[in-house]
C-alpha cells in the first residue's frame, strides 16, 4: 500500500507537465494564428504610411554666373572660391656699380718661403721633444707660439700691405721685404737658442747622473783615472 502514494504523485507530476505543455503549444498556435490573419492588414498600413509620409524640401540651389558649370548640358553652379590677390611684379634688377680694377696679390719670394719652411721644421721638431723640457719651460712656450701665432702673424702683416711694389718703412726707411726677412731671422736665431738651451739641460742631466752614480757607488772622493785610448797603429 506505501507504494501507491508515490505513483500518484509522480503520475500528477507528468500530468501537470503535459498539460503545461499543451497550453504553451495552445499559446503559440493561437499568436501565430492571430499573425497569419492580420499580415495582410499590417501589409496594407504599412505602404499607406509610405504612400502619405511627409516628405523634407530640398534647400533650394543658388546659381552664380561666375562659377563654371558642371556637366555638359549647363547643369548647376558651383560656388566660386575665394579670388587670390594678384602678385606683385618683381622689381627689375638693379645694375651693379661698376668694381674697382684688382690689386695684384702680393707673394714670398722664393728664399722667404724656404726661410718660413725652415722655421716651421725647426718649431715642429723642438715640439718632438716637449717632453725633454722643464715643467712650466718658457722655451717650450716660446716654441708652441712660433707655429701657432708669431710666424703667421709675421706673414700675414707682410701679405696685407696693399700693392705689389716693395713699399719703404717710414720710421726706419726700410724696405718691407727687408723688414719681413729679418722678423724671420730673429724667429729662427731664437729657435736655434732653444735647440742650444735644450742641449745644455741635457748635458747638465747627464753630469747629474755622473754625480749620482759616483755616490751610489761611493766613489765622490777618489781621483778619477783616466786610461788613455791606444791608436791601432801603435798596439801593432
Amino acid at each position: 500500500m506505501w507504494l501507491i502514494v508515490p505513483v500518484l504523485a509522480l503520475a500528477l507530476l507528468v500530468l501537470f507537465v503535459v498539460g503545461l505543455v499543451a497550453a504553451v503549444l495552445a499559446t503559440a498556435a493561437l499568436v501565430v494564428g492571430i499573425l497569419v490573419h492580420a499580415l495582410p492588414f499590417l501589409l496594407i498600413l504599412f505602404g499607406a504610411w509610405l504612400l502619405f509620409r511627409p516628405r523634407r524640401r530640398r534647400a533650394p540651389i543658388r546659381h552664380y554666373p561666375d562659377a563654371p558649370r558642371s556637366g555638359a548640358w549647363g547643369g548647376s553652379y558651383r560656388r566660386p572660391g575665394p579670388r587670390q590677390a594678384a602678385q606683385p611684379r618683381p622689381a627689375p634688377p638693379r645694375p651693379s656699380p661698376p668694381t674697382a680694377p684688382s690689386t695684384p696679390a702680393r707673394e714670398l719670394p722664393i728664399d722667404v718661403q724656404v726661410k718660413v719652411d725652415q722655421i716651421r721644421r725647426k718649431a715642429d721638431v723642438l715640439l718632438g721633444y716637449a717632453d725633454r723640457f722643464p715643467p712650466f719651460s718658457q722655451d717650450l712656450h716660446i716654441v708652441r707660439q712660433t707655429t701657432a701665432d708669431y710666424l703667421p702673424r709675421t706673414i700675414n702683416a707682410y701679405l696685407a700691405i696693399p700693392g705689389a711694389n716693395d713699399p719703404l718703412l717710414s720710421a726706419s726707411s726700410t724696405a718691407a721685404l727687408d723688414e719681413l726677412r729679418g722678423q724671420l731671422e730673429l724667429l729662427d736665431s731664437k729657435l736655434d737658442e732653444i735647440v742650444q738651451n735644450l742641449q745644455r739641460h741635457d748635458l747638465d742631466q747627464l753630469l747629474a747622473n755622473r754625480r749620482f752614480l759616483e755616490e751610489r757607488f761611493g766613489l765622490r772622493d777618489q781621483p778619477a783615472t783616466v786610461k788613455p785610448v791606444r791608436d791601432a797603429t801603435d798596439a801593432a
